[in-house]
């Protein structure tokens, strides 16, 4: 076991503050792109519905229905692609630069976390998978919308105008169609002679509207 005395610890502590002092900017790179993928991860354990399954089973919340896995934006993906393989060059390039072998290994050592994340992001997620899911989520926002776009016809039909309150929606949406529980309407705006709405569901990062003019904006195919 080796013994250090107080001069030689003084010593190791100042080589060491000197050492991330020099290399303050990777660092800093480091810490960002671990606090952004810890980020993602916590995003994909919330999106996945565990916190509110949990609190629903505790008898906190009420029955929740089940809206399938919830999907983070693909978005996401891009940037976590983008920023870890420029954190990996990074952290390289650096280690191949600086003289000091420990340093040398341990900027060697941490590339391997951020390729890491490149590589599972580029071959190890179902992004065929994850688009009919969303593709899936996004037809019930829009059959949701359609259902609106029938109610608001019997209402124009009946009262000469078109719904502008969500509760109203609700009530004249009740029949046989209705709205699906996973389906959120996030706004409606109407006029004497136009109107127009937007939906998502739940478990989609995705927003569907529709116009009274032009239908639905969801793309097929």
């Amino acid at each position: 076991m080796i013994a250090y005395t107080p001069a030689k610890k003084r010593e190791k502590d100042s080589v060491l503050k000197s050492a991330i002092k020099k290399n303050k900017w990777i660092v800093t790179g480091v810490t960002l792109f671990a606090s952004y993928f810890s980020d993602v991860e916590s995003v994909h354990a919330i999106l996945n519905g565990a916190s509110a399954r949990w609190l629903a089973q505790v008898g906190t919340m009420g029955p929740l229905p089940d809206c399938g896995e919830k999907i983070v934006d693909l978005t996401k993906y891009d940037q976590i692609s983008t920023i870890s393989l420029a954190v990996g060059f990074a952290l390289f390039f650096a280690g191949t630069f600086i003289e000091k072998k420990t340093v040398k290994r341990i900027l060697f050592a941490l590339t391997i976390l951020p390729l890491s994340a490149w590589l599972y992001v580029q071959f190890f997620i179902d992004y065929e998978k994850i688009r009919e899911n969303l593709f899936a989520y996004d037809t019930v926002a829009e059959n949701a919308l359609a259902n609106i776009a029938e109610a608001q016809d019997r209402y124009k039909s009946e009262k000469g105008a078109f719904i502008k309150n969500l509760h109203q929606i609700s009530s004249y949406t009740a029949g046989a169609h209705g709205l699906d529980a996973c389906i959120r309407i996030t706004k409606i705006n109407a006029t004497f002679n136009h109107w127009s709405a937007e939906a998502k569901h739940v478990s989609s990062p995705n927003t569907i509207t529709w116009d009274s003019d032009s239908g639905s904006s969801l793309k097929k195919g």
